[in-house]
Order: structure tokens, then C-alpha cells, then sequence
């Protein structure tokens, strides 16, 4: 056992001998109250068993008052307070002994604590300021698509379909003039994307939001995050149904292998951006989930090597792969990549930027003291070219 242990082992016992003193002398003094009443005087017996527990409570109260001082950062000047000490040099006892009053009696004090948890009546809580909140994720799709604004509630844009190249020389055995050059063939698809409106809100007190200032923004704060990461999964993701956007994952081009006996993601990226350059596209970007990418970056050369394959952990750059950045985001599904030509193959189209609205002109806020907290934009995602962006499994 150790001697920190030892020592609160011994304490416990000191303050249990104390409380079984304290309890037999306030007996003592009972008696010696019954024995004043009945007969006029206390027996001689009694105050030496009143003196005697006394002298008991005094040493097991300077035993305690030093193993205090052994766990004390300082020396306290106090004495340990002797219950039966007190009593006998008390105005009452002195009066009994005389003969100038039938009994004594001595009220002892309960020791004031202090409650527990909350709503503590002799001690005030430290409130700190301000709300702890779950933190944001990082968004970053908006920010590698190009954007503009439109004041229509409809973009329409003309998509080649199919170009039929046919260039060639102006020739006919034997002649090289007076003769009809080739035809080539162009056809084009009209494609609109209706401009869709996200938005939420939350209703609020009048009063609460006049009693905290720092509510209101912290709302508005909140609203406008969950808008923008809803938007964020809308332009991935979006089905374009039921008015959401029609996403990038949702249009691009379906992954094919290219070449064989691929082994791992980076092999299939790679095939993948391959895939892309014979379609005459540019990747710009690849965008994965935390996960996949963790998988990228640790796993190492061999078995018996600790040369990392891609990552490094003495790296300050950002994360890349095969030359182009990588955008790490929970927003993509684990297990699926997405690469593109962002630059040049999709256009995400503003005709209101997120704003946040407060009003009393909702339902019955007026009669109720309420107020509606309103997150809201309209926005539209235009992809140019569907051949521009691969997505696959990995």
C-alpha cells in the first residue's frame, strides 16, 4: 500500500475516533444535565468523565490538526476545536458549578457546507461566455467550379452533340479541281438547367432574441453553414430531382478501365485521368473522401520498408496526385473519386446569393412574439461538357 494511501486510511480512522468521542461526550453532558436536574449538582464522577473525554477529544484533535498540516501547502495557525474544553469553560457550565443554576446545556453548531452540482446557494458558477459548437467542415467544391451571376430563373446553353469531321484534300482521280470537297457534320442539343432554390429556417422568441444578442448571429451563423454544406453535397450529388441541382457526379462519365491489371487507386486514378485525356479533357482536380485518401498516403512501398508510396509526413504541401491537387472532403462518398476539367466543364450560376432574412411574417409569429430566421439562395449548376468529368468506384 502506498503511503499516500496509508495516510488517508489513518485520517479516516482519526475522524471516526473523533466523532466517537464527540458522540459519547454529548452524552456525558446529557447526563450531567439529568443528574443537575434531579438531584441539584452534577456527581464529581460524571465531571471527570466529562474532563477525561475532553482531554481525549483534544489529542485526537492535534493528531488530525498535524496529519492536516503533512498534506497542507502551508501552516495554518488554527487549533483544533475542543468540543468538551469549550463546554466546561462555558458561562452556562461555570453557573451549574456554582450552584447558581440547576442544569447547563451548550448548542453545538453543524459545520456550514457548501451543496454540489448546480444551483449551489453559497457559491456563485463561473458561466463562460458564448456556445461550443460542432466544428464546420471545410468546404471547397464552389471554390474549383468558375461562377457568375444570371438575373433568369432558366439557363439554356447549346451543347455539341456530335462533330462528323470529314476535313480532307479536294481530289477525284485524276482531278484535283471541279470537284466536291468533303462534307463534314455538326448536331447540337439544347440543355436547360432551372434555376433551384435551397433554404431553411428556424423559428425563434422575440424575446430571447432581444435578451441575447449573441443568439441572432450565432443562428444566422448556423443557418448560413448548413446551407452552404447542403450545397455542397447538391453539387456533387444532386439527382436533379424534386428541385435539387443536378450534380456533377450525377452527369459525369462513368469510369471504364483502360488498361489491365490495375492494383490498387492509385492505378485506377490514374487510368482514370487517362480516360479523360483520350476524351481531349484536362483534369484540373480530384476530389476524395478523407478516408480513401488516408488509404493513398500510408500505404507504403513494401512490407519490410518504411518508404512511403505518396505520402510524407515532412510535407507542407498540399495533397496531390499524379500532378493535380487533391480536394479531401467528407462530402464525396467513401469509396468514390471524382476528377474533372472544372475549369472549363461546368459553371455554377448565382441568381441570389445566400442571404439570411429575420421576419414577423410567418404564420402566427405576430400574435405569439415569434420571429422566423431564414437561410435562402437560388442557384443553378450548369455542366458544359458531361465527358469532362470521370467518376468511379475505387
Amino acid at each position: 500500500m502506498s503511503d499516500m494511501a496509508k495516510e488517508v486510511l489513518d485520517l479516516k480512522k482519526v475522524e471516526e475516533a473523533m466523532v466517537e468521542k464527540h458522540n459519547e461526550l454529548i452524552g456525558t453532558i446529557e447526563k450531567a444535565n439529568e443528574e443537575a436536574k434531579n438531584a441539584g449538582s452534577v456527581a464529581n464522577e460524571t465531571k471527570s468523565a466529562i474532563d477525561g473525554i475532553s482531554g481525549q477529544l483534544n489529542d485526537i484533535g492535534d493528531r488530525l490538526h498535524e496529519m492536516e498540516q503533512k498534506g497542507a501547502h502551508g501552516e495554518s495557525t488554527d487549533e483544533a476545536y475542543d468540543i468538551g474544553a469549550e463546554f466546561v469553560k462555558s458561562e452556562q457550565f461555570q453557573a451549574f458549578a456554582e450552584g447558581r443554576q440547576n442544569g447547563a446545556r451548550m448548542e453545538v453548531k453543524t459545520a456550514i457546507v457548501n451543496a454540489t452540482g448546480q444551483n449551489q446557494p453559497l457559491v456563485d458558477s463561473d458561466r463562460l461566455g458564448g456556445i461550443n459548437a460542432t466544428p464546420n467542415r471545410v468546404l471547397s467544391i464552389r471554390d474549383i467550379i468558375p461562377t457568375s451571376q444570371t438575373d433568369s430563373n432558366l439557363i439554356e446553353f447549346v451543347r455539341e452533340n456530335v462533330f462528323t469531321n470529314s476535313a480532307g484534300p479536294q481530289y477525284s482521280s485524276p482531278n484535283y479541281e471541279n470537284v466536291a470537297k468533303a462534307e463534314s457534320g455538326i448536331t447540337f442539343t439544347l440543355v436547360n438547367e432551372p434555376v433551384q432554390t435551397l433554404a431553411h429556417f428556424l423559428p425563434a422568441s422575440k424575446q430571447v432574441i432581444a435578451d441575447s444578442a449573441q443568439l441572432q448571429s450565432y443562428i444566422s451563423g448556423r443557418l448560413m453553414y448548413g446551407l452552404k454544406l447542403y450545397e455542397e453535397a447538391q453539387l456533387l450529388s444532386g439527382s436533379a430531382a424534386s428541385g435539387q441541382l443536378n450534380g456533377l457526379i450525377t452527369q459525369a462519365t462513368s469510369y471504364t478501365a483502360q488498361s489491365p491489371a490495375l492494383t490498387n487507386e492509385l492505378d485506377i486514378i490514374r487510368d482514370a485521368i487517362k480516360q479523360a485525356h483520350q476524351s481531349e479533357y484536362m483534369p484540373d482536380a480530384i476530389v476524395l473522401n478523407p478516408s480513401d485518401w488516408y488509404d493513398i498516403e500510408v500505404r507504403k512501398v513494401g512490407t519490410s520498408d518504411d518508404r512511403y508510396v505518396v505520402g510524407n509526413p515532412r510535407s507542407m504541401m498540399g495533397p496531390t496526385l499524379w500532378g493535380l491537387p487533391v480536394v479531401v472532403t467528407n462530402s464525396i462518398a467513401a469509396g468514390t473519386f471524382l476528377l474533372g476539367s472544372f475549369g472549363m466543364g461546368a459553371e455554377i450560376k448565382d441568381r441570389m446569393n445566400a442571404t439570411v432574412e429575420v421576419s414577423r411574417e410567418h404564420s402566427d409569429n405576430f400574435t405569439k412574439n415569434m420571429v422566423t430566421i431564414l437561410a435562402e439562395e437560388r442557384i443553378a449548376l450548369c455542366v458544359y461538357r458531361t465527358e469532362a468529368f470521370i467518376t468511379g468506384s475505387l
